[in-house]
């Protein structure tokens, strides 16, 4: 892997620190928050504008045809600004996914994804039952369509989407479906769900959801690959992300630890502390290898299950250990909501699908 930025990445990561510093600074950020809302007003349709939204989408889908690795890098740059957004999951998600199946059906659907007119949620989570195994809603097919009935818990943003790419199980026949649903469609329900953090999490209750067959994407073992594969990606850009949001805390940690003064010197010139800061260098160039690593591996087409379960489990590991440290130089000014700080305390999560990822993705660094 060469671990330096070609020239195209170069100029993407200088644009996206320039317009994001401008349209997203941390007054918006605390607007947003005081709101409910998702993501800034506007944002999604001027990420769309300057292409972002279809930066790794096929040509034929109105795309820039780039690269997974290319798309990480203003995934990266999103996490630095501490963006709220939803950009993660649709465009290295749902976005991806429907370019991968080529579903001639939903054509005109991802052309509306790159563009920003469309926000396609993934819903693959399920639920789990009183004795805690997953169960997907069911859809039971008839000869005009389908009928969707379950629930799906902790969809990222799900009440900004206008449509879900929704994981369902076939009831014809073994194995799952996954199918394009509008939000508006009767019988959905969205429900936010409380949360500290920027995800915003909701639950997405299906009750006799009636869709076209033109709703349909694939099902059977190419569902499961694609949302494998999708999971994959989501994982690694979620990562991507906190990488980004973990190098803004670095930087503001050493710059607050140089100007914070304590006994008539810099707090900074206390041996302790300075091992803090290069503690945090060290865990954040880990994150940052073994997350660019597995980007790399993705859009090379080669086999990353192992090396992006690696970056997910680095994360469980480094996040807590990282931030805690970060308070411990910051004192009590780091827990104030005046704080940017604060921000990126509620902003980076590991990331995770089931009810135990870390073991998850031990399980999967560790096998051969």
């Amino acid at each position: 892997m060469d671990i330096q930025l070609n020239e195209t990445q170069e100029m993407l990561r200088t644009s996206a620190r320039e317009f994001l510093s401008e349209n997203c600074p941390p007054t918006t950020i605390r607007a947003v928050r005081k709101s409910g809302q998702g993501q800034p007003p506007g944002l999604w349709q001027q990420l769309g504008e300057l292409g972002w939204l279809g930066l790794a989408l096929p040509e034929a889908a109105g795309g820039s045809g780039m690269s997974f690795l290319d798309l990480c890098v203003l995934i990266e740059e999103m996490g630095y600004a501490c963006v709220p957004s939803l950009f993660a999951d649709v465009t290295a998600g749902s976005g991806l996914l429907l370019g991968e199946a080529g579903a001639e059906a939903h054509a005109e659907t991802l052309e509306r994804v790159a563009t920003g007119d469309s926000i396609l949620v993934p819903a693959f989570n399920g639920c789990h039952d009183a004795d805690g195994y997953g169960k997907l809603p069911e859809a039971v097919r008839e000869s005009d369509g389908f009928v969707l009935n379950g629930t799906h818990l902790f969809v990222h943003h799900g009440a900004s989407a206008s449509q879900f790419l929704c994981r369902a199980r076939a009831t014809d026949q073994p194995g799952e479906a996954l199918l394009v649903v509008p939000a508006d469609t009767e019988g959905v329900l969205v429900t936010a769900l409380d949360s500290a953090f920027d995800n915003r999490p909701c639950r997405l209750d299906l009750q006799q959801v009636r869709l076209p067959a033109s709703a349909f994407v694939t099902q059977d073992e190419p569902a499961a690959q694609l949302v494998s594969h999708a999971r994959q990606r989501m994982d690694v850009a979620r990562c991507m992300d906190n990488v980004g949001a973990l190098t803004w805390v670095l930087e503001d940690t050493v710059a607050y630890a140089r100007e914070r003064r304590q006994f008539g010197q810099p707090i900074g010139s206390f041996q302790v502390l300075q091992h803090y800061c290069a503690d945090m260098h060290i865990m954040l160039e880990a994150l940052r290898m073994s997350t660019y690593h597995a980007a790399w591996r993705i859009s090379e087409g080669l086999d990353a299950g192992r090396d992006a379960a690696i970056a997910c489990a680095c994360a469980h590991d480094v996040i807590p250990r990282f931030m805690g440290l970060a308070h411990q130089v910051h004192g009590a000014m780091g827990v104030t909501y005046e704080h940017d700080l604060y921000l990126y305390s509620t902003h980076v999560t590991p990331p995770g699908h089931g009810l135990t990822p870390l073991t998850e993705y031990l399980e999967s660094a560790l096998s051969t």
